[in-house]
């Protein structure tokens, strides 16, 4: 089973979980880099810090209604398709 864990990865190369990790044995990984800026969650000070997804979606649909109202206009183009 393949499982995605938030890491730091050090000068040294040494890599410091977000979380206790358990595993038996030796594991094959893949180490994605990412940039060490503030939008990926990650400052290059090495803290990792939480982002709020709270509010991102605010202004993009007024209502419950609208976005019913936008499904059902897009279910109606996909069924005369």
């Amino acid at each position: 089973m393949m499982q995605t864990l938030e890491a730091m990865l050090d000068e040294s190369g040494h890599i410091h979980f977000s979380e206790p990790v358990k595993i038996d044995g030796m594991r094959r990984v893949f180490v994605t880099l990412l940039d060490a800026s503030d939008e990926s969650g990650t400052p290059a000070s090495g803290h990792l810090k939480k982002i709020s997804a709270r509010g991102a979606m605010k202004g993009m649909l007024s209502s419950v209604d609208e976005f019913i109202a936008n499904k059902s206009a897009e279910i109606a183009l996909e069924e005369k398709r």
